[in-house]
């Protein structure tokens, strides 16, 4: 399946990860490690209590490079990130 079909399959699915009000913690990270080991491209909900515009770009920057990935979009409260990058 080419990256553009699963980007579209996972922006249609339910998200994987919610990060919650402790926010970008150690096992949030390593739990994020492995879903993108298993499934490649993953979907992550962030609550409203922890939302902000300015810091859910920011929360998807801090785990792309925590993570060694890429964020591929950031769509209201959800992040989809990425072993691979899109080309557009």
């Amino acid at each position: 399946m080419s990256n553009q079909n699963e980007f579209k399959k996972v922006l249609l699915s339910t998200p994987h990860a919610t990060l919650g009000k402790k926010g970008l913690t150690d096992e949030f990270l390593t739990h994020v490690q492995q879903l993108l080991k298993r499934y490649k491209t993953i979907k992550i909900k962030v609550l409203k209590s922890v939302a902000t515009k300015s810091n859910i770009t920011s929360f998807a920057e801090q785990i792309s490079q925590a993570t060694n990935s890429y964020a591929l979009d950031v769509r209201g409260r959800m992040i989809i990130i990425s072993v691979y990058e899109l080309k557009k």
